[in-house]
């Protein structure tokens, strides 16, 4: 295969040689020392293969020697030069096309995140980004265990994290923090006190001595159960006392709602701009000359995938969007129906592990607002492990 491709390189000629005694050419090639190769006999002579350079050479003795060479077929790059050697634009195209690889194979063409669960690749990528890690800059830019670190540090929740560069693809490989184990601690002394007011409805008393009784008035912090035991010796013993006290818990929740407010709100008028993105370049496909006095905008990115390789090479949009104040004002009827929902979203969302006991809404006006007090007795469980320490 090598001495193919070599022969290939340099050009050969396929040729034919006729006249009396045509087997002279062996003594020929072999006196000059010129590589033949493929010699075999045909009608009337004989058929063999030479490079061109040395095919050049016998032209001149063949003749003295009275034979006569015809070229049959000619192989190698020599000839497909010379067959394009008018024609300067191929050279030219295929020198830039090698000369434009050579230049984009030193950049990083697209950035692959692997390993990501509960970490944003949004987040990840505009960190990458500040650290100089993206599409478009070039692959010796950056120091990856720099760059490592410092994602690292920005992002606490990455426990180990790599940066691989292949060709031009820059694969960046973490591995998420695992969440510690919760070790039940049953040695540690420690008392049961409560965490809010409230009235006893039911103990379940696991380790420890009750202080108190179902059906009694309990205040924030008080003593609900003890750790310290006396044993039937007289003796002292610490524990780590355990229970479940549930209690009705008091609470209030106060919410207002402005007689009168504003919003933006989006109108029926929009401007896009695009550009075209080349690595880090940016070429403007669009002018826009729609001002508004209040908009918002949004961007959206569209790049080329081959392969399921995202390249650097795209179509960026940026819509801007018209927005108008909106001034409204608000019924009695809607404001109780915000009221309600939002009295909803705290019952199940904030006390979704607590039993509601009773509810007592009250709706009361002022000049600018709708006004709304609620009060709820929840009945949960109030115990809060607090720990103490043991001296001689």
């Amino acid at each position: 295969m090598t001495l193919k491709f070599f022969r290939f390189v340099r050009g050969y000629v396929d040729f034919k040689i006729t006249g009396k005694f045509p087997e002279r050419l062996m003594n020929i090639t072999s006196r000059y020392g010129v590589q033949m190769w493929s010699a075999a006999p045909c009608s009337g002579g004989i058929t063999a293969s030479m490079y061109l350079s040395d095919y050049r050479k016998i032209r001149f003795f063949t003749q003295k020697a009275r034979l006569k060479t015809r070229v049959t077929a000619r192989h190698g790059i020599p000839f497909i030069i010379a067959r394009y050697k008018n024609r300067l634009g191929l050279p030219i195209g295929l020198i830039s096309g090698l000369t434009a690889m050579m230049l984009l194979s030193c950049f990083a063409w697209t950035v692959q995140i692997v390993g990501t669960e509960r970490i944003s690749d949004t987040r990840l990528m505009q960190v990458l980004t500040d650290c100089g890690v993206k599409a478009g800059v070039l692959r010796k830019s950056f120091d990856v265990q720099s760059v490592q670190r410092a994602v690292m540090l920005k992002i606490p929740e990455i426990s180990w994290m790599s940066i691989n560069i292949t060709g031009s693809v820059v694969t960046v490989e973490i591995k998420e923090k695992t969440d510690k184990p919760k070790i039940n601690d049953t040695e540690t002394p420690c008392n049961v006190t409560a965490k809010s007011d409230g009235v006893i409805t039911e103990m379940n008393v696991l380790n420890g001595m009750s202080k108190v009784k179902t059906g009694s008035g309990v205040a924030q912090g008080e003593l609900l159960v003890s750790g310290i035991v006396e044993t039937k010796r007289d003796t002292i013993r610490y524990l780590h006392a355990q229970a479940q006290v549930l209690a009705d818990v008091k609470y209030s929740k106060s919410l207002a709602l402005s007689k009168e407010y504003s919003y933006e709100q989006l109108g029926r008028q929009s401007s896009s701009k695009k550009k075209l993105k080349f690595f880090w370049l940016e070429f403007p496909c669009s002018i826009s000359l729609s001002g508004f006095s209040s908009s918002v905008a949004s961007e959206s990115t569209a790049n080329i995938m081959i392969n399921n390789t995202v390249l650097p090479i795209g179509v960026s949009a940026l819509t801007e969007y018209e927005t108008t104040n909106v001034s409204v004002k608000s019924k009695e009827e809607e404001a109780k129906q915000y009221f309600n929902n939002a009295l909803l979203l705290y019952e199940v969302f904030e006390k979704g592990e607590s039993t509601l006991v009773s509810k007592k809404i009250q709706y009361k006006q002022s000049e600018s607002d709708y006004l709304c007090q609620c009060d709820y007795v929840f009945n949960e469980n109030i115990a809060k492990t607090v720990e103490f320490s043991v001296t001689d």
